[in-house]
C-alpha cells in the first residue's frame, strides 16, 4: 500500500509539472503569435496579445505566423520597403485571421503578398477588404490558375483550358472547376455554355496587381 501511495504521489506531481509546462508553452506560443500580429499592426506585442491569447489553435497559428514573418521580411525587402506602414485593424485583423488559418503554400504566397502590399506605404491603398473574401474561398489550384492567367489571357490563346491543363498538370475537369470558382469570386469571366474563353476581369487584375506589382 505504501508503494502505491508513493507512486500515486509521484504521478500527481509529474502531472502537475506537465500541466505547468504546458501552460507556460501556451503562454509562450501566445506571446510569439502576438508579436507577429504586432508587427503588422505596428504596435507592441502586449497590445496585440488580446487578439490571440486564449486561442486554442495558438500553437498551429504561431508556426504558420512564423512562416509568414519570414515571407514578409523577404517580400518587403524585394519591394524596397524600409519602413513598413502599420495596417489599420479593420483590414489587418480579418487579413491576419484568414492568413494564419492557411498552411497550403500556394495560398500562403497570396496571403503573404497581400500582407506585404498592405504594409507598403506606396501600395497600401490598393488592398481591398473584398480581396480577403475572395482569396479565402480559393483552393490551391484556383490560386495557381489565377496567377497563370495573368500571362495567358490574351486573344492569341486558342484554347486556354487545354493549355492550362498541360502547364499546370491538372485534368480538364479540375481546370473547369477552378474557372467556375474564380468566376464565382469575381476574378474571371467564364461561360462554358457559350464556349467563351475565360478571361481576367478588373477585380481579378486588381487583386493580382496588389499582390505582384
Amino acid at each position: 500500500m505504501t508503494d502505491n501511495l508513493i507512486r500515486a504521489s509521484e504521478e500527481r506531481a509529474k502531472s502537475a509539472q506537465d500541466r505547468s509546462t504546458f501552460g507556460m508553452t501556451i503562454v509562450e506560443a501566445g506571446h510569439k503569435l502576438a508579436g507577429y500580429v504586432g508587427r503588422v499592426l505596428g504596435t507592441v506585442p502586449e497590445d496585440a496579445a488580446g487578439l490571440v491569447i486564449g486561442d486554442p489553435l495558438c500553437f498551429v497559428r504561431s508556426a504558420i505566423a512564423s512562416q509568414y514573418d519570414n515571407l514578409l521580411t523577404k517580400l518587403l525587402a524585394e519591394r524596397g520597403v524600409r519602413e513598413p506602414e502599420p495596417v489599420t485593424p479593420a483590414l489587418a485583423i480579418p487579413l491576419l485571421r484568414a492568413a494564419y488559418d492557411e498552411s497550403r503554400p500556394e495560398l500562403q504566397d497570396l496571403w503573404g503578398r497581400l500582407l506585404a502590399a498592405a504594409m507598403d506605404p506606396s501600395r497600401a491603398g490598393n488592398v481591398r477588404q473584398s480581396f480577403i473574401d475572395a482569396i479565402r474561398q480559393l483552393d490551391p489550384l484556383d490560386a495557381r490558375l489565377l496567377v497563370w492567367m495573368s500571362s495567358y489571357s490574351g486573344p492569341d490563346i486558342v484554347n486556354l483550358a487545354d493549355r492550362a491543363c498541360k502547364e499546370l498538370n491538372a485534368s480538364h475537369d479540375e481546370i473547369q472547376i477552378s474557372f467556375v470558382n474564380l468566376a464565382k469570386v469575381g476574378c474571371v469571366s467564364h461561360d462554358a455554355q457559350r464556349r467563351q474563353q475565360p478571361g481576367l476581369v478588373p477585380f481579378g487584375r486588381k487583386l493580382l496587381s496588389a499582390c505582384y506589382d
